[in-house]
């Protein structure tokens, strides 16, 4: 495409005068693309291919839910012989229950044998021992943990603030009834034995009994004295 030159550019303008750059406009099409190199939107694209591919996807299979069952006598002793080994003497109460997982399709089952927790600070947490079942040479210990039960998690009900303090005013006012009448009861003994003491200071019994003793042979002697003097009534 050609541009007709302005008359005016080939003039010489005067000495000192600026000289005037005119650029010139785009005649009408100029500069546009065509319809057929105009890039697709991304949008618009068509989703067929991820459609069919989680079209294709397997259902995820549900997992299978531990069970209850009864353990077997050598199950419980292997059990608590493993118990014996990691948890403090004292420690493990008595059974709580007994569940097995897995045994389809002809493989081993998993028996997890729980026992109550009586240790301190652990309350409603379970000893779980993990035992195989169904293989050769009998069931073997797989892992032993202490693990928390459904309530042992649980933060204990939110008591306000006023019912607080007013047990701990209850408890502390019972604490120290308690201390006075302990005090008066130490006091209450305390004056008892001062007055036994008295009383076995002032009186002493086998001093009493000694004088009795001595007042009675007196008098035995005086008695024996009298009979011996002869009667001058019957001289």
């Amino acid at each position: 495409m050609t541009s007709t030159p302005d008359p005016s550019e080939g003039a010489a303008s005067p000495e000192g005068a600026p000289v005037e750059h005119r650029i010139p406009e785009p005649e009408a099409g100029e500069g546009e693309l065509p319809e057929s190199a105009a890039p697709e939107s991304f949008v618009d694209a068509p989703l067929e291919h991820a459609t069919h591919e989680q079209a294709e996807a397997p259902a995820a299979q549900p997992q299978p839910q531990p069970e209850p069952t009864t353990p077997t006598l050598e199950e419980l002793e292997l059990a608590l012989a493993a118990l014996d080994e990691v948890a403090p003497k004292g420690a493990v109460g008595e059974v709580h229950d007994a569940l097995a997982e897995g045994g389809a399709h002809g493989q081993a089952q998993v028996v997890a044998i729980r026992h109550v927790s009586t240790l301190g600070g652990y309350p409603d947490w379970l000893w779980t021992v993990l035992l195989s079942r169904g293989l050769e040479g009998g069931p073997t210990v797989l892992e032993v943990a202490l693990l928390p039960g459904e309530t042992s998690l649980l933060a204990p009900a939110w008591v306000p603030w006023s019912e607080r303090l007013a047990d701990y005013l209850a408890a502390k006012d019972a604490e120290e009834s308690d201390a006075d009448d302990e005090d008066d009861e130490d006091l209450d003994s305390d004056l008892e034995a001062d007055l036994d003491d008295d009383f076995d200071d002032d009186f002493d019994v086998e001093d009493a009994v000694a004088d009795d003793d001595e007042d009675d042979d007196a008098d035995w002697d005086d008695e024996a004295e009298s009979d011996a003097e002869p009667d001058d009534s019957r001289a």
